[in-house]
């Protein structure tokens, strides 16, 4: 396993076990208090109604939620008829999972603890830490253990987000959250066709502000 994937591993958990946890109970509540947190709700609003309509009838389906945080789309998938499994590794926010939708199984676990085979495997906003090699050792993995569809979603490297990335380090902030990895998208998709089972089925960029994501639907070639 290589260094930047256990470092942001490490990063990811103390985040979410500590400062992030309220912020992220309160997204998933549909509450923002400033104008950023705003707009990234309203973006995983989008991003989660476009995985429900792309997948179509979800009833009856297993679906696997990768980096479930608190739940809040695992409780839509299981309001939609899905059977829903949720791993994340923070244990504040699984146990938030377990609340928030008590018809679904979640356990503490890395991505790489995942061995069942699901209809279904959506990582909503939760590979957006990793690097590029990382990332695509990451969806093979997760690719031999989904019988239809994967989806996933990653932040595209664009001018907007250099800049931000540049005023992050000029003005740094304490308590912030991991850092985002911005991903080449020509250069990833090139990468899912040469070099893992994948096949690329569909992506949409969705926009709103300071939320900029592309999902991306993936299936086995």
């Amino acid at each position: 396993m290589a260094q930047s994937y256990a470092t942001a591993q490490d990063r990811i958990r103390q985040y979410f076990d500590t400062v992030g946890f309220e912020k992220w109970q309160r997204f998933a509540r549909g509450e923002a208090q400033n104008r950023i947190q705003a707009s990234i709700v309203a973006g995983r609003e989008q991003t989660m109604a476009t995985i429900l309509d792309w997948g179509g009838d979800w009833r009856g389906q297993s679906v696997l939620d990768a980096g479930c945080g608190t739940g809040a789309f695992a409780r839509r998938l299981v309001d939609a008829g899905a059977r829903v499994t949720g791993v994340d590794i923070s244990a504040r926010e699984v146990a938030a999972a377990k609340e928030r939708v008590p018809e679904g199984i979640f356990r503490q676990a890395d991505f790489y603890g995942v061995s069942e085979t699901f209809d279904t495997i959506v990582c909503l906003d939760s590979l957006i830490y990793y690097a590029e090699d990382d990332l695509l050792q990451l969806l093979q993995h997760l690719g031999r253990h989904m019988r239809t569809t994967l989806y996933f979603t990653f932040t595209p490297s664009t001018v907007f987000f250099e800049v931000m990335h540049t005023v992050g380090k000029l003005f740094p902030k304490g308590n912030t959250s991991p850092a985002i990895a911005q991903i080449k998208a020509k250069r990833l998709y090139e990468r899912l066709a040469t070099e893992t089972t994948l096949r690329l089925v569909r992506t949409t960029h969705i926009s709103s502000s300071f939320y900029q994501t592309t999902l991306v639907e993936l299936r086995q070639a």
